[in-house]
């Protein structure tokens, strides 16, 4: 299954070049090896949303999971702009889904954490782990706590742990109680969380 999610993503890659390379408003198609491309043009690019630059640099060979001296990677922060072509993209190129920065911070803690339910989903399809957890809490915790319904059912339905706790013992139900809400409770219950 491995093995097919990665072959899938290559050619979805492979496909969006040649989908973008024909939608040229040039006339030409881009150039696939870039002169002095860089981690920090791809950085760059990522940061301001260009998803024609992002394929054209991961193209010319560009690492999906270069750094380039920054704290996040690429992925974290198409990731927390909420660009899910651009997730998609890296990913497609063979972006580790699951590295961490230095704060233990995950793509799909940043995904989730902004809201981005769509980049949710494709990080999760990708191979994101649903039990990751940063700061001692889970992302099932971090998601209920913000009151994020939607996306803590998704969490949910990939299979997420309600019975995760944190070092003082507290639960993502016991969260969803001190906010008082009560659709989020429901929901955790009804997933094997202890009353």
């Amino acid at each position: 299954m491995g093995r097919d999610a990665s072959s899938y993503f290559h050619l979805v890659f492979f496909l969006a070049l040649a989908l973008l390379a024909g939608c040229s408003t040039t006339g030409s198609a881009p150039e696939t090896e870039e002169a002095g491309a860089n981690p920090e043009e791809l950085m760059a690019a990522v940061r301001a949303n260009e998803d024609r630059a992002v394929l054209e640099l991961l193209s010319s060979g560009v690492s999906p999971d270069a750094q380039a001296g920054a704290e996040q990677s690429p992925l974290m922060v198409a990731a927390t702009n909420g660009n899910r072509r651009i997730v998609r993209l890296l990913l497609a190129a063979g972006a580790d889904v699951n590295a961490r920065n230095a704060d233990g911070y995950t793509a799909v803690i940043q995904a989730a954490e902004n809201g981005h339910l769509a980049v949710v989903r494709a990080l999760l399809a990708a191979g994101a782990n649903v039990n990751v957890s940063q700061g001692g809490e889970s992302l099932l915790m971090k998601v209920v706590a913000s009151g994020d319904l939607l996306t803590a059912e998704m969490l949910l339905a990939a299979g997420a742990d309600v019975h995760y706790r944190r070092a003082d013992g507290t639960t993502a139900l016991d969260l969803a109680r001190a906010s008082n809400n009560q659709d989020l409770e429901m929901l955790l219950v009804q997933a094997g969380a202890a009353r």
